[in-house]
């Protein structure tokens, strides 16, 4: 084995980096996520572990001087600020990688080719497991409902033509769509499964246009077949686990409740969020279950880890004080689908739900 001792220093460092990188992200999914991305994680660090040869090993920890590293004594600003999980796995997986291209890279110094050309391998699987963690469900959900810098509720918009007093539902829905709404369902509780997709089909075009996700709600099949961002289900609907295996894993899954226990069985279930309510009296459901009140809301809120969406008789006189609980989201239907400008309506609500 030959070379600049130096180099079997940065050797050392870098492949410390990287197994601790790795660590974080395979804690986070085992432990945070409960995913499978964990075991995915585990795979990368055990094909570290056989690409060092104990003379590696011991050549590296001989030149470790850790008692005397100046980076031991560094603590920079953006070290010092996490804002969330989010941020600390970009930042892990970042350092993974930037640590894997040293490795690859100081290898062909010390005649270790064999390392150089699997720690390369590695290092492309690394990016595609930074895809795979950044676009889980979870991260999904984060981003979606502003979990990092939470400031406002976001604004949910249930869409169902039932409930619209105007003359043309998609040309509003653009126009919400544009003035800020954060989610928009599409609900469908009568009508054939052709008039579902078709419908399901232009609205989820609109979305895409406007960035916005796109929920389809009781229907995984319909989920699937439009490419909906979220699939979202009522206490009858299918059961969490087989309307995944219809959608995949990748699709976030939400569940209506109505009562704490709802609420609990939906997060030990799976869900990804919640929709709780009714908050108030509502006639958006032939036959609405019992109003569980601000109070109600406030009891979830303290038990469940799920972001809630707190649903049911939401409007300008009230949504401002459901939004101060600090939950997640804010489902709204007849307030702006049956306003007279509804783009307008979503103005004056985003207005009153900052925090």
């Amino acid at each position: 084995m030959s070379g600049d001792s130096r180099v079997y220093r940065v050797l050392d460092v870098n492949f410390n980096r990287l197994r601790e990188g790795l660590r974080v992200v395979e804690d986070y999914s085992r432990l945070v996520c409960e995913d499978s991305l964990a075991l995915r994680t585990k795979d990368l660090r055990h094909s570290l572990r056989l690409l060092l040869d104990e003379k590696l090993t011991l050549t590296c920890l001989r030149e470790r001087r850790a008692a005397t590293d100046i980076g031991r004594h560094t603590f920079t600003d953006s070290e010092a600020e996490r804002s969330d999980w989010q941020a600390i796995l970009l930042a892990n997986l970042k350092r993974a990688q930037e640590a894997a291209r040293v490795i690859e890279e100081c290898s062909k110094l010390v005649d270790e080719a064999q390392l150089s050309k699997g720690i390369k391998a590695l290092r492309f699987e690394l990016y595609e497991l930074e895809r795979g963690v950044i676009g889980s469900r979870v991260a999904k959900i984060r981003e979606w409902f502003g979990l990092a810098d939470k400031k406002a509720a976001a604004l949910y918009l249930v869409a169902d033509e039932n409930f619209y007093s105007g003359s043309d539902l998609i040309a509003d829905l653009k126009a919400v769509l544009e003035a800020g709404v954060d989610f928009l369902q599409w609900r469908q509780k009568q009508g054939s499964d052709s008039s579902f997709l078709s419908k399901a089909r232009e609205v989820g075009a609109l979305c895409r246009e406007f960035k916005t996700p796109f929920v389809v709600n009781d229907r995984p099949d319909i989920a699937l077949l439009v490419e909906a961002d979220v699939l979202h289900l009522g206490q009858d609907d299918l059961p969490i686990d087989e309307a995944r295996k219809l959608v995949g894993p990748q699709m976030p899954i939400g569940r209506s409740t109505h009562s704490l226990a709802q609420a609990l069985a939906a997060e030990a279930e799976g869900a990804d969020y919640i929709g709780f309510g009714p908050i108030f009296k509502t006639p958006s459901k032939a036959k609405p279950d019992p109003e569980v009140g601000l109070d109600g809301l406030l009891e979830v809120l303290q038990h469940v880890s799920l972001p809630v969406v707190a649903i049911g008789g939401l409007d300008e006189s009230n949504i401002a004080e459901v939004a101060g609980s600090k939950v997640a989201s804010v489902a709204v239907i007849r307030a702006i689908l049956q306003a007279e400008r509804p783009a307008e309506m979503v103005g004056r609500i985003r207005s009153l739900i900052g925090f």
